[in-house]
């Protein structure tokens, strides 16, 4: 019998071996590494509310780990508190045993007992967690380019960031926050974790004492035998106005001499038209003519764990402005629970869920495609071409699409 608790500190050597053991790539194996491991580990324990590491205990034994978060995440205007799960792992003596599906099933269960209606999470396999109910959130794309690519008009108001400017640069990252749907907040303390990077260089732009956006990266060694060929690679990137964008960019143009390739990783679908030569050094091209750019790749997914819990608690018009009732049929094997249908009237951009009524239109979905779906992260009508929607009435299809529309999709830079 499992079953999902709390890990103490007496068992934190416990949590770093099954950790090292699920992913050797991080060479916790390492007596230096494991030591630093493991007082992080205590280090959140004690002093971190908003995370905490939960185990898997058959017979009292502690065979799988993970790592809960409490994220206050904005969602289309309203700021929410969503659950985060990472490091999933699972005693090697004990794989193929469904202990991963086990520690899953008690984080949702948790989560929804407490009152969330939304979590999300980075997939080792997006195959795996979407047959878990997951949705595919939005792609991000990285850029190599070549600093002279990028535009040029004025760097005079960037400066040097540090830990003394971390209360600003907080400030600045919240204010970010309030406007981008899908961002989350950040603590203090995370971001002085991030500050003590030693490799880190932070600039930001700066102008009538206030703090407008910053830039944070590092340099990394591009060449095996030339240690004057190097690149820069974008760790954050965050601005709130278009001279902040200006000047950021004009700084990483500036580089030019020195900098071979800048790697940056956006959500933005349309980063391409900035440069002057999108081309990512590999001048390989794709049919007929097309320029290869970028690299692309799907990461975070997003799970709604009480449907009706979700839409009650967006304060904010939330949708499009059709008027329309909507009768939705949700499929979840994974958390039964989750699974019904429900009556819901969408009325200048505000849903309600109502118990008598005549539905308009009636649609029928799996959970992972409708997490996608109300994220932003996916539109109705391309959920409806590929077969993953159901519908009674097909010409309402252009009306929920505008229903559904987002003007840009969930966008978050945080790991956990």
């Amino acid at each position: 019998m499992e079953e999902i608790r709390p890990v103490t500190i007496e068992e934190v050597s416990e949590v770093v071996r099954i950790t090292a053991m699920a992913y050797p790539g991080s060479n916790l194996l390492a007596s230096e590494n494991a030591q630093r491991f493991s007082e992080r580990v205590r280090d959140t324990l004690e002093n971190d509310p908003n995370v905490s590491f939960h185990g898997c205990y058959r017979n009292d034994q502690l065979i799988g780990i993970m790592k809960w978060h409490d994220l206050s995440m904005n969602v289309h205007g309203t700021q929410m508190l969503t659950g985060g799960i990472g490091m999933v792992a699972v005693d090697l003596l004990h794989k193929k045993e469904k202990v991963a599906k086990t520690m899953l099933e008690g984080f949702l269960g948790s989560y929804r007992e407490r009152g969330v209606s939304l979590v999300s999470l980075y997939p080792f396999r997006v195959d795996f967690y979407k047959q878990m109910g997951f949705g595919v959130g939005t792609k991000i794309n990285q850029y190599r380019i070549k600093p002279s690519s990028l535009p040029f008009s004025s760097k005079d108001k960037i400066i040097y960031l540090g830990m003394e400017n971390r209360e600003e640069m907080l400030a600045c990252y919240h204010r970010i926050v309030r406007q981008t749907h899908g961002m989350i907040r950040k603590t203090d303390q995370e971001l002085k974790k991030f500050l003590e990077q030693p490799e880190l260089v932070t600039v930001g732009y700066k102008n009538e004492g206030r703090l407008g956006g910053y830039l944070a990266f590092q340099f990394q060694r591009a060449h095996e035998e030339n240690r004057i060929f190097n690149d820069l690679v974008v760790k954050e990137f965050l601005y709130e106005s278009r001279e902040a964008l200006g000047q950021l960019l004009s700084f990483l143009h500036s580089q030019a001499d020195q900098i071979q390739r800048i790697v940056l990783t956006t959500a933005d679908e349309d980063f391409h038209v900035l440069l002057s030569d999108p081309g990512n050094g590999t001048d390989n091209l794709l049919p007929s003519v097309y320029h290869e750019s970028n690299v692309s790749g799907v990461g975070l997914m997003y799970r709604v764990i009480d449907v009706p819990g979700f839409f009650s608690k967006l304060t904010q018009p939330s949708f499009g402005t059709e008027q329309v009732t909507l009768r939705l049929s949700i499929r979840d094997s994974f958390l039964p629970e989750n699974a019904g249908s429900w009556l819901i009237r969408f009325s200048e951009g505000r849903p309600q869920l109502v118990e008598d009524g005549e539905a308009d239109v009636s649609v029928a979905m799996d959970i992972s495609d409708f997490s996608s779906l109300v994220m932003g992260a996916v539109s109705f009508h391309k959920l409806y071409s590929y077969g993953l929607v159901d519908i009674d009435v097909v010409e309402a299809v252009p009306k929920l699409d505008r229903l559904f529309f987002v003007s840009e999709k969930p966008r978050s830079t945080t790991p956990f």
